[in-house]
């Protein structure tokens, strides 16, 4: 007879109590907001204790990070699929806008939760927020994009490289929930705000004669 099989047992556990604690994290912050919940009462809303807890997730931004797994990957593949639909079919400074916009969408509708967890590793020596793979990811595509743009002489002469980046810091939500909260702007005004930089800043001036 062959012995019981611990190690299947003890994932099938594991995912368990993971499953418990993300939805408990849910419904907390569902019902009392970001700035109401912490670890103590995540594990008291799943009905562990905390060593159960601690094992899983070292803290709220491993937590929330988890929450938002799923909805970045669709996010992602959206724009990937964009991108790929739209490489040789139109203007490339028209899928630019494309992807702001839908990066804003994302950024509006989940702000406050990618700003905890850029806090919660804000101050380890190794958070990197532009070398996550969820960002270069990104970069990647708005890199693309200002590359197609600048070979279809849509664009003037200017570095692609750079402006992705820059462009990836004007997408960050600390930079979105600043805009909105503290300037009183509406996420219109922020995306006619970066559109006028990064795209109609680097449009080709047109032909001489023309309008």
């Amino acid at each position: 007879m062959e012995p019981p099989d611990t190690t299947c047992k003890a994932a099938d556990r594991d995912s368990h109590y993971r499953q418990r604690i993300l939805a408990a994290a849910n419904r907390l912050l569902v019902n009392n907001g970001i700035d109401s919940v912490n670890m103590y009462q995540i594990a008291q809303e799943a009905g562990i204790g905390q060593g159960t807890l601690y094992r899983r997730f070292s803290h709220l931004g491993e937590i929330y990070s988890e929450l938002l797994r799923t909805s970045v990957e669709e996010f992602l593949k959206e724009l990937e699929a964009l991108a790929g639909a739209a490489s040789n079919s139109s203007s490339a400074l028209s899928q630019l806008e494309d992807l702001i916009r839908l990066s804003l969408d994302y950024i509006d509708r989940n702000a406050e939760l990618l700003l905890a967890i850029s806090s919660m590793y804000a101050g380890k020596k190794t958070f990197a927020p532009l070398k996550h793979p969820v960002m270069v990811r990104l970069r990647n595509l708005l890199l693309a994009c200002l590359n197609r743009a600048k070979e279809l002489g849509e664009t003037r002469e200017f570095d692609t490289l750079l402006t992705a980046h820059l462009l990836l810091s004007a997408l960050s939500p600390f930079q979105y929930l600043y805009h909105l909260d503290e300037l009183g702007c509406s996420k219109k005004r922020i995306y006619d705000g970066i559109c006028n930089l990064f795209i109609d800043g680097l449009r080709a001036a047109p032909p001489s004669g023309q309008a």
